[in-house]
């Protein structure tokens, strides 16, 4: 009888724990409150900030996540990313911003997480205070190692957008930041135009405007050519006669496969300055390549170097 007894009450205390466990397992609307803070990318302001008023809010979720909020000592914090476009500023009131809780209920629903799924908000307007910070505009140094497939080539610097970004930072550590640098690139065997992200090394004690940034390396199949240039002279006084050994040189250069077809030998102009020469010592002098093509690079001359004599005529 007693052992009934005990064996009928195992079986209600198991009973209701399975009624605990499925009544908890449903999903329920209800209602909760939390705090809020807004991370933004205003320029010239701060870029955190805890809103002025909790937000109150309806959703669908289960059972236990209701009971874990409830019996919470402290409500935990919502922390969104609201990009600049979403702040709106109070026109009479100096640092004051607000945000629209309709502009922000997917940014809302992400921040709770899968246990949630928001249905409403029901705060209309989220107070928001940016206060104005020190920045300085800095450029972008772009850290790469490029290797190419034969015969290919970039024959313009690598594009990088944006250039330039703003760092924010207290007074005495703007002296210590002239740029700012990404993470090192590695892009090997390249034989077509490649596009991509880098990320921004944040210097130290300092925030950036810009997390990351966009390149695009131009890669272009090219061709070696060569060409024999006449060296001429400029700024030779009167009665006298600067002679060049040898009259020509042999000019080599890569060009874009596609532009080869272009280029003349009366593209080229290879010019000795009688001033620049005689300050040289041992009477010889590298020509300047004073009017070429632009797409061309890698120009080598052979020989590097002309002889000079000077002669005067009477």
């Amino acid at each position: 009888m007693k052992r009934s007894r005990w064996v009928l009450i195992l079986c209600i205390v198991a009973a209701f724990f399975l009624w605990v466990v499925y009544t908890l397992s449903n999903e329920y609307t209800a209602y909760f409150r939390f705090p809020l803070e807004v991370e933004t990318n205003l320029y010239g302001r701060s870029n955190l900030s805890q809103a002025d008023n909790t937000v109150f809010l309806r959703g669908k979720t289960r059972g236990f996540y209701i009971i874990h909020y409830t019996w919470r000592k402290k409500i935990p914090t919502l922390r969104i990313f609201a990009d600049q476009a979403l702040i709106h500023k109070y026109p009479d009131r100096k640092d004051k911003f607000y945000l629209l809780a309709g502009e922000i209920n997917n940014l809302v629903n992400d921040a709770l997480g899968t246990d949630f799924q928001l249905e409403t908000i029901l705060s209309d307007t989220i107070r928001l205070e940016y206060r104005e910070v020190h920045y300085r505009k800095v450029p972008v140094h772009f850290v790469s190692d490029v290797s190419y497939a034969p015969q290919y080539m970039s024959f313009e610097p690598v594009r990088i957008f944006p250039d330039s970004v703003l760092v924010y930072a207290e007074e005495p550590y703007f002296d210590l930041i002239g740029e700012v640098r990404t993470r090192k690139v590695s892009l090997s065997d390249l034989n077509r135009t490649v596009e991509g992200i880098a990320h921004l090394e944040t210097p130290a004690n300092a925030r950036l405007s810009h997390n990351e940034i966009n390149y695009e390396v131009m890669v272009t199949r090219y061709v070696e050519l060569s060409t024999e240039v006449p060296v001429t002279t400029r700024n030779v006084p009167y009665r006298t006669e600067l002679l060049l050994l040898p009259e020509k040189v042999i000019l080599q250069y890569r060009c874009p496969f596609e532009d080869a077809g272009n280029i003349t030998d009366e593209d080229f102009s290879l010019v000795v300055d009688y001033n620049d020469f005689i300050e040289k010592k041992g009477g010889k002098i590298t020509p300047s390549l004073e009017r070429a093509p632009v797409v061309i690079s890698h120009v080598q001359l052979t020989p590097q170097y002309v002889d000079g004599i000077i002669q005067n005529r009477y």
